[in-house]
This record gives structure tokens, C-alpha cells and sequence, in this order.
């Protein structure tokens, strides 16, 4: 062996002996700490260590058994690369960020939820939270400590109480008849829609209010159940006639408001027309005639929603005095 080649393998030697001490001097430090603790964490899958000088993570088998892969899979040196290579790539470049941003400094700590892949292509998804333990004079990172979890259960539970969540909210704008929007939460919506008008001139929004016609006759003649049952099978002729960008609401008994964004007057009407001859020709468990009636209005800019509302009430007016089943624009 050259004088040379025995140099550079001294010296290779002694980055090897530094990278050693620095990790022992970790997990001693590690292992005291622990000592005082008394507990387990659930979804801890253990520390991490980074020698970031010669790019060696060591960590718990945990870690990456978690991921599917056996002790004996894993390449004897195992570098940070090895981990980042399988984040999600939604995830990617905010976790690397994170780790940039710490490792220069600019963040005190490296705090970090993703999804990783595991092998059988799967994602799993760890909470991950380190930082530098120690750097060079002039603040170079040397290395790293931190620990993880896995919160892949924890994570499934808050998306499934989110999803209910949200359902219990939706559900809590209807009104428990008709399955439609409630009379606070139509007015509510049609407030958000005039607004939205207000602001963008080429925005279009019309307005149907449509009445059950004779209903208390109806009620009369076969009882009041009869006229639940009018009311419950137009809220759902009214319902499968929009979309879903559309908003339909029980304003009062019989009574209906259909909110269509992005819809002028002619076509408003035609959906309204569409609903007039649906409830009238649907079936029904008593022998009467049931008809409706419509007063169409599109909105004007600078109109609030009592005088677009008043418009639609005026057109549904001229069409109950004379002779009703009709739709008025």
C-alpha cells in the first residue's frame, strides 16, 4: 500500500470513528432520557438518527417494518434518501422544504406529517419530529435526532369524523320533511348568491317560488297526512329537476324556493314548468288533483334579496289569482 492510499484510509477511518462517537453520544444521552419516562406513545415507531455529514441514518427496525420490509431487506448503510425517495408526492416538496428550512436555521425545530409508500405500494402516513443536535462552528448541520409515528389509524378516524362531521351539518341545514334546505338556511344561501352577483356582472341567478296550490283543501278533503305527502313527493320532483349547483329550500308550508345560479329567466322558467307537470301527473294515494303554481324572477344588478324575492312573490301572485297551475316570469 502507497503512502497516499494509507492516508486517505486513516483518514477515512477517522470519519468513520467521529460518525461513531457522535451516534453513541446520542443514544447515551437517548437512553438516560428515556429512563426517566415511564410510558409508551401509541404509533411510536422509535428514533431516528442522522449523521448528516456522511449521510448515514441509523433508526428503530420500526420504522421501516412499518413499511413492510424485514430487518434483512434493508441496504447496511441507510441513507435519508432512502426514506424521501418514498413520500407521497403530493407531500414531497412541503416535507423537503420543512427539512431545508430547518437545516438552515430558519425553523427551530423539523415537525412533519406525510405519507410514505410501503412496499406493497400503499401509503401509510408518519409523524415525524426532529431537529439538529449538534452543528459546526459556523452553524453547518452535523446532526440530527428525532423521533416517529405512525398515524395512519389516527388519521382514518379524524377522516371518517370529518366526513360525519360534515354530514351532520348538512344535515342540520334541511328540514326533516322535505330533505331540502330549511326556511333560515335558503334565506341564507340566497343572501351568499346575491352577493356573489353583486360582485361578478356576468353572473346570472334566478329564483323560483313555487306553492303547492289548494293544499288546505287537500288537507281538508283527505286529512293532513295527505298533505305531508304532497309536500314530501314535490320536494323530491323539485330536487331531481336541479343540479347540484343549484339549491332548493321548504319556506313555509307548501311553499318552496329554488335558488339557480348561473340560470337566466327563460331557462328558470322552463325548470319550473318542467316541475309544475311532474307534480301534477305524479302518483298519489288519494284521488285528487294536485297542482302547483310558480312565480319566476332573474336577479338585477344592485338588487338586495328582498326585492328579488318580492319580484318572484308578485309573478307567483298574478299566476294564484288567475287560475293557478301555472308558471309566471
Amino acid at each position: 500500500m502507497t503512502e497516499n492510499k494509507l492516508k486517505l484510509e486513516i483518514e477515512s477511518l477517522k470519519k468513520e470513528l467521529k460518525s461513531v462517537k457522535r451516534l453513541n453520544n446520542e443514544l447515551l444521552n437517548l437512553q438516560e432520557e428515556q429512563d426517566s419516562l415511564g410510558f409508551s406513545w401509541s404509533g411510536n415507531l422509535g428514533h431516528w438518527f442522522w449523521d448528516f455529514q456522511v449521510n448515514r441514518v441509523t433508526f428503530n427496525p420500526m420504522k421501516a417494518m412499518a413499511l413492510g420490509f424485514e430487518k434483512e431487506e434493508l441496504p447496511e448503510y441507510v441513507d435519508f434518501q432512502f426514506f424521501t425517495n418514498r413520500l407521497h408526492p403530493e407531500d414531497y416538496e412541503r416535507v423537503m422544504d420543512a427539512m431545508r428550512d430547518h437545516l438552515s436555521n430558519k425553523i427551530p425545530v423539523w415537525e412533519v406529517r406525510y405519507r410514505i409508500k410501503t412496499k406493497s405500494g400503499e401509503y401509510r402516513t408518519y409523524y415525524d419530529r426532529g431537529k439538529v443536535t449538534k452543528r459546526t462552528a459556523d452553524g453547518a448541520p452535523l446532526f440530527l435526532s428525532g423521533i416517529v409515528f405512525d398515524i395512519t389509524e389516527y388519521e382514518e378516524e379524524r377522516r371518517r369524523l370529518l366526513e360525519e362531521n360534515k354530514e351532520w351539518a348538512i344535515q342540520a341545514k334541511k328540514d326533516s320533511m322535505t330533505g331540502l334546505y330549511n326556511r333560515t338556511n335558503i334565506l341564507f344561501e340566497s343572501g351568499k348568491l346575491v352577493n356573489e352577483a353583486q360582485v361578478g356582472a356576468d353572473k346570472f341567478l334566478s329564483i323560483i317560488l313555487l306553492d303547492i296550490d289548494n293544499l288546505s283543501h287537500q288537507n281538508s278533503l283527505f286529512g293532513p297526512l295527505f298533505g305531508d305527502e304532497i309536500i314530501r313527493r314535490a320536494s323530491q320532483i323539485i330536487e331531481d329537476h336541479i343540479s347540484e349547483e343549484n339549491y332548493a329550500g321548504s319556506f313555509e308550508g307548501g311553499k318552496f324556493v329554488i335558488l339557480l345560479p348561473g340560470t337566466k329567466k327563460n331557462e328558470a322558467h322552463q325548470i319550473a314548468d318542467e316541475i309544475r307537470q311532474k307534480v301534477n301527473r305524479a302518483d298519489y294515494s288519494e284521488p285528487a288533483e294536485v297542482t302547483s303554481s310558480s312565480g319566476v324572477a332573474q336577479y338585477i344588478s344592485a338588487e338586495t334579496v328582498s326585492q328579488l324575492f318580492n319580484r318572484a312573490d308578485r309573478m307567483l301572485y298574478r299566476v294564484k289569482t288567475s287560475g293557478k297551475n301555472q308558471v309566471q316570469s
